[in-house]
């Protein structure tokens, strides 16, 4: 099995890689027999698409089953890629709803040269939050949402120290220089998940690469 196709679940959540036993998850996409031939990327699959779209056809013969039509608005929903553009993330056990998308929360800090650090949040070689699957929970006083879940970008297992960095809006390098003015207001909004209903998404975002150690971003702001 490649090791890239290779999930696993624990309490819950979904991880990356294997967890020593001898069964995995495989994302649905990698196997569907459905999908273009071409998009599927790991030739060592092949042969149990095919089994998959042979057991397909046969249950389409016998009236036991009806694949959606490839207009179905419902299909097109479930292949397009999720990318939350205002995702909510869990901070200090706070939950916030961000104005941008993960990966393009800036630093706030200003440079030596009085411009705003064009560093990105998402340290390379820092420590990661885990997105989880979790019940949109009310505020106080208000009425819950029952039988909902929503992805939230969690930080509470790192530590306490880049909590406070995400919540300041700071890249490593200006958190670590305390003196240095902001240039802009944080992009944090309280969380509320009636007022904010429309931006809870109810399955966890599709996979994106960290910023790469030494990139452009990182050479932009040493001076």
């Amino acid at each position: 099995m490649p090791a890239h196709h290779r999930w696993h679940v624990s309490s819950g959540l979904a991880y990356s890689s294997g967890d020593g036993s001898a069964w995995c998850r495989l994302p649905h996409a990698s196997i569907c027999p459905a999908r273009n031939a071409d998009t599927v990327a790991a030739p060592e699959l092949t042969r149990l698409r095919r089994a998959l779209a042979v057991n397909t056809r046969r249950l389409v013969d016998a009236g036991s089953f009806t694949p959606a039509a490839p207009g179905d608005p419902a299909s097109r929903q479930s292949e397009a890629p999720c990318r939350p553009a205002r995702p909510v993330v869990q901070i200090l056990f706070v939950r916030y709803l961000a104005a941008r998308p993960l990966d393009e929360i800036q630093c706030v800090a200003q440079t030596r040269r009085r411009d705003r650090c064009t560093f990105r949040m998402l340290a390379s070689d820092g420590p990661a939050g885990v997105w989880r699957l979790v019940p949109a929970t009310a505020t106080q006083g208000q009425l819950a949402l029952p039988a909902e879940v929503m992805a939230v970008y969690d930080l509470s297992s790192v530590p306490y120290a880049e909590q406070v960095r995400w919540r300041t809006q700071r890249c490593p390098e200006h958190a670590a220089t305390p003196t240095a003015a902001d240039l802009a207001l944080t992009d944090w909004e309280p969380f509320d998940p009636l007022v904010h209903h429309a931006y809870v998404h109810r399955r966890l975002p599709t996979r994106s690469r960290r910023p790469h150690p030494g990139g452009g971003a990182q050479k932009a702001v040493r001076r």
